[in-house]
């Protein structure tokens, strides 16, 4: 594989590492919620008027809790880009059978295992168009300039 092939095959496997990263915001967000929550019952029920910690410490919570909430719906919205550049990409490939391939494996994130199982090929068959495929995409994207672009 060429320099340029592995330089496209990292650019499509982007969606994938976003989409852990989305999920792990995700699991963030909704521990930060219920800490949060937590904070403010206990602020609530167990008020005896002799400090102002807890307040302060369920204050932060929110604040945090608002950072996260940026930072998942930043970070969901860089994925739902990342998703429509790859799947524009692929789609310029005008070959169906090499654009499935992708979509299950870049798109879907479906092991070469599943998507041979799916797309009913050999394990060897998907490697093979799996390769194609980028190898067709790079000439394309060197072609039209855009290979530059990728890192």
């Amino acid at each position: 594989m060429t320099q340029e092939e592995i330089k496209v095959k990292n650019w499509l496997n982007r969606a994938f590492y976003a989409e852990k990263k989305v999920k792990a915001l995700d699991i963030l967000l909704r521990t930060s919620k219920m800490h949060a929550e937590g904070l403010d019952g206990v602020k609530q029920y167990n008020y005896t008027g002799k400090s102002d910690v807890r307040l302060n410490g369920t204050e932060n919570a929110f604040l945090k809790l608002a950072d996260i909430e940026r930072k998942y719906s930043e970070q969901k919205k860089e994925l739902e880009n990342i998703f429509a550049e790859i799947a524009e990409t692929i789609a310029e490939l005008h070959d169906d059978d090499l654009e499935t391939v992708l979509i299950h494996r870049y798109l879907m994130f479906h092991t070469i295992e599943q998507t041979a199982e799916l797309m009913h090929y050999s394990s060897e068959t998907v490697r093979r168009k799996t390769n194609k495929a980028i190898k067709k995409l790079c000439e394309k994207l060197l072609e039209c300039g855009s290979l530059d672009v990728i890192e």
